[in-house]
């Protein structure tokens, strides 16, 4: 009886959490207080999952056909919410711009100013929001895939903002249209 019992609480168990996986994929995720939508470069929606100990803040992936974003729940929750957005876009930048199918070096380069742009014209963040983030690129020593090292990024990202020459339609990469639910 006991066995029985203890097998029956872990298949509860186990489907609970089989359960609460699937519905960590959004749609619409709020990210910084924001709704945040995201769709790729053939027009298609863009899931996000919130995870943990992902190795990273954020991660553009294709599973199963379906283009997804995923973010560690912690190491978001430990930034401002501006920059929480600016991660989530330079996540998005990725399927916006096909690097998810033929990422170069430039990749992420191209996904920060596309990012910092973005946020710019739709009013996700002001250039004080991007000046306040180098404290937390400081602490980051860039990667093998790109990303510059924490104050070289950080300076980057603000060229970026500041630059209208970087904007997506003057280097050819438009920003998306806004979609209404």
């Amino acid at each position: 009886m006991r066995i029985s019992a203890l097998l029956v609480c872990l298949l509860v168990m186990a489907f609970s959490a089989r359960v609460a996986a699937a519905d960590e994929l959004q749609l619409q995720p709020v990210i910084g207080d924001k709704p945040m939508r995201c769709y790729d470069f053939r027009g298609r929606i863009v899931q996000t999952l919130m995870t943990s100990d992902l190795g990273d803040v954020g991660r553009a992936s294709i599973i199963a056909r379906t283009p997804v974003i995923s973010l560690d729940s912690d190491r978001m929750r430990s930034l401002p919410p501006t920059m929480q957005i600016f991660f989530f876009m330079h996540e998005c930048a990725h399927h916006v711009l096909g690097h998810v199918i033929s990422p170069t070096l430039q990749s992420e380069r191209d996904a920060d100013c596309w990012a910092a742009n973005y946020g710019r014209w739709a009013g996700l963040f002001v250039r004080a929001d991007v000046v306040g983030w180098a404290p937390y690129f400081a602490r980051s020593n860039g990667s093998r895939f790109g990303h510059l090292a924490g104050p070289q990024r950080q300076e980057y990202i603000l060229n970026c903002f500041d630059t209208p020459e970087s904007e997506p339609q003057a280097a050819g990469l438009a920003l998306p249209k806004l979609r209404q639910r």
